[in-house]
């Protein structure tokens, strides 16, 4: 296994990436939802107002697209501290997930 920063920069990118997309994609389906309340930043006004926009346009299959026009830093910023946090395995390792 190798954490984050054992990983080539390559790598890191692709992870970053990787959690990003997957991110996204919760985001647009409303899986997850931010509390503006709480940290007063309006993230989810501005993915409101992103998916608004695509069903207004009648294109609600680009709503990701709006909301990475308006919340890129953000969801990439979540996206790189997710993938600090994970472990990387390497060719032919087992990996049992969900145990803990």
């Amino acid at each position: 296994m190798k954490t984050f920063d054992e990983l080539t920069a390559a790598q890191q990118d692709d992870a970053i990436g990787k959690v990003a997309n997957n991110l996204l994609a919760d985001i647009a389906e409303g899986a997850i939802w931010f509390y503006d309340t709480l940290k007063g930043d309006g993230l989810q006004a501005r993915i409101d107002r992103a998916i608004a926009l695509a069903v207004k346009k009648k294109t609600p299959w680009f709503a990701s697209e709006y909301i990475m026009d308006t919340c890129k830093d953000d969801i990439f910023g979540m996206a790189r501290s997710a993938a600090e946090d994970a472990l990387y395995s390497e060719k032919n390792e087992t990996i049992v997930h969900g145990i803990a």
